[in-house]
């Protein structure tokens, strides 16, 4: 009896329990907020949309709930990671808690952060985005934005846009560059394929000819204008030249249209030098257009030849002219440029292609020659010649030079170890050579000094090595240095002898290479013996690059001891050396005031080569090029900052 008065004490006292919960209110049960809701503002989100510039892409999201979390996934073949990572963003964005990529979202117009978190509706616009497809992508493709949005109740949902590109109309010439003219022969080919992912809706042909004229096209049933898709009257004056039209074309993705029958009667009815073109348009069911003209090229009879008789180092070279009309003139020029130089005849039909030289005064009041631009022939070049009249081109020519000459090791990729003397013992030092290689370049390395010129591979990567300069402090100044000859270390004294055997095959215009330097003030400077004057410690340092086109009979010996230097040389200030005359030379100087960072990518720069002499060239055997690298422009007379340091690589000739 006791029990069952405890267990109806028990179920009373829960009763009350409940009751009492239910009095307070905390047995809410109000339904949850609405799930998040995605879709796209005047379409159908979860249909493809096409890729169309411009368009607008406007997506609306709701949360009752308040959103907590948004995320964006990209999946396209053209907004790739890499690409996505130039601009600052990724291919998971997180609109929520955006990190790094704030600023980047902030300049597409996207919303995040406090714009995102909390709110129950926005609009993610990405009508500024999605239009940009189409500008670096050009294949029929789909491109997925992946959208996630979770309230704070944990609910989420998940809508996948996408937008589908169709690859606009292509116009191509079989087995030619549409857009260059087209020579007219007799037999020729000129078969242009149309593809339309899109499917074709219309295509033109407006034909701009002197000889395929109106008056002349309508003998034949057709016009200036033609109309493949909606041909009309015209329709089996089309097919009687194998055009395809009407249903032949409409709706079609692919077609081959054909004038190899019509092309070739221009030369038949027009005998002029012309262009006869023909521009085509296609349009396919998505609006998308591409026009492309077909330029057909009629030549007349005036005729040229290259003697293929180019002498690179005089820079001349001739071609015969045949038919030259009254008034007219025979032009050359680089392939490309936008002027002209006229050719002068010489005899009969020959022409020259000649440089024109031009003097000036260098610094140091020395005559200096130099070719003036767009004339002469030079190695590792395309010419155009031309027959022309009144800026007519009546016939042309190309021709293209021997690629001339090579730098050995100009890239300093081959690099080798030689045994230098030191204080008394010998080092293995870096060479900037390969091994076996002939002996071209060389450094002040020796034993004392084993890092005035390596090699920089953990710079720059292997893929592209350099040749790295560094300055030293050895009680007295070390320039770092890289040049074209031989070096010898004894006794605190440095001897270098200037100067290869190169064989010349074009005269250059230039030397190219690329270099980066770090230059400071002067700190160490020669005290005694051959003093520098007018330089002093605190004084901007130089570093130097030159070279210098010589005819030799033996390097040019400098050397350079604890007081005395001999044989220290300028190309700039003089001339001609015991050796022989210099010929030629190119000089940069890089003050401290240009100085770059240690980590300074390299960069580009051409030395202009300046001639003493227009007409000489090195005697063969004899010692013909320097080239020369410094970090210390005043480094034969041990004066300079210790801690300058250069980068040279991808030494070759400008023609």
């Amino acid at each position: 009896m006791k029990k069952l008065v405890s267990m109806t004490m028990a179920m009373a006292m829960m009763a009350a329990l409940f009751v009492a919960c239910g009095d307070d209110g905390t047995d809410d049960e109000t339904p949850p907020p609405a799930v998040p809701t995605i879709a796209l503002d005047g379409g159908d989100i979860d249909q493809p949309q096409e890729i169309t510039t411009p368009m607008s892409v406007k997506v609306s999201v709701t949360a009752p709930g308040a959103i907590e979390g948004f995320t964006v996934t990209i999946d396209s073949p053209a907004l790739t990671a890499e690409m996505l990572a130039t601009v600052g963003l990724a291919t998971e964005l997180n609109l929520v808690n955006p990190g790094s990529m704030a600023e980047a979202l902030g300049a597409l117009g996207f919303p995040s952060g406090d714009a995102v978190s909390g709110k129950t509706a926005l609009t993610f616009d990405i009508s500024a985005l999605v239009p940009m497809i189409a500008q670096i992508y050009h294949e029929t493709s789909d491109h997925k934005f992946i959208l996630k949005v979770t309230d704070a109740k944990g609910q989420s949902t998940t809508k996948t846009l996408t937008c589908h590109l169709t690859a606009a109309p292509t116009i191509a010439l079989d087995g030619g560059d549409i857009d260059q003219p087209q020579e007219i022969t007799t037999p020729m080919s000129v078969k242009v394929s149309v593809t339309a992912p899109g499917a074709i809706e219309g295509f033109t042909v407006t034909i701009d000819s002197p000889a395929l004229t109106a008056e002349m096209l309508a003998t034949v049933g057709l016009a200036t204008e033609l109309n493949l898709v909606n041909p009309g009257s015209m329709a089996e004056a089309l097919g009687a030249l194998g055009f395809p039209s009407g249903d032949a074309v409409s709706g079609k993705t692919a077609l081959t249209f054909d004038i190899s029958a019509l092309v070739p009667m221009i030369a038949q009815i027009y005998n002029e030098t012309s262009d006869h073109k023909f521009i085509l348009k296609v349009t396919d069911a998505k609006g998308k257009s591409t026009t492309k003209t077909l330029t057909c090229h009629l030549t007349g009879k005036a005729a040229l030849t290259y003697n293929n008789d180019a002498d690179l180092w005089a820079n001349t070279a001739t071609v015969t002219a045949a038919n030259v009309p009254e008034g007219g003139s025979v032009q050359y020029r680089v392939k490309g440029a936008a002027d002209w130089t006229d050719a002068v005849l010489v005899e009969g039909a020959k022409y020259s292609l000649a440089p024109v030289w031009t003097s000036a005064k260098n610094d140091a009041e020395l005559d200096i020659h130099s070719i003036q631009a767009g004339t002469g022939i030079f190695a590792a070049t395309t010419y155009e010649v031309r027959v022309a009249k009144d800026g007519e081109t009546l016939a042309s020519k190309e021709f293209a030079t021997a690629a001339g000459d090579k730098i050995p090791n100009g890239d300093m990729s081959g690099w080798s170890t030689v045994s230098r003397a030191g204080l008394g013992s010998s080092a293995d030092v870096a060479y900037p050579n390969a091994e076996g290689a002939d002996a071209f370049w060389d450094c002040g390395n020796n034993g004392v000094t084993t890092t005035l010129c390596v090699s920089t591979e953990e710079k720059f990567g292997k893929a592209v090595p350099a040749a790295k300069l560094a300055s030293m402090n050895m009680f007295v100044l070390a320039a770092g240095n890289l040049f074209t000859g031989s070096f010898n270390y004894a006794s605190f004294t440095g001897t270098v002898d200037f100067g290869r055997k190169y064989a010349w095959t074009a005269r250059p215009s230039a030397l190219k290479l690329k270099y980066t330097a770090t230059v400071g003030a002067i700190d160490m400077v020669r005290t005694s013996g051959d003093v520098l004057e007018g330089v002093a410690k605190g004084d901007p340092d130089n570093a130097r690059i030159f070279v210098a086109i010589v005819d030799w009979t033996a390097p040019h010996q400098v050397v350079s001891g604890m007081t005395t230097t001999e044989g220290a040389w300028d190309p700039v200030k003089a001339n001609t050396v015991a050796e022989g005359k210099i010929i030629g030379y190119g000089s940069l100087t890089i003050p401290a005031s240009e100085s770059d960072a240690a980590d300074a990518a390299l960069k580009d720069t051409e030395l202009q080569i300046y001639w003493y002499d227009k007409t000489a060239k090195p005697a063969e055997g004899n010692y013909s090029l320097v080239i020369s690298c410094a970090c210390n422009a005043y480094g034969d007379f041990f004066t300079g900052c210790s801690k300058n340091m250069m980068y040279v690589d991808d030494f070759e000739w400008v023609y």
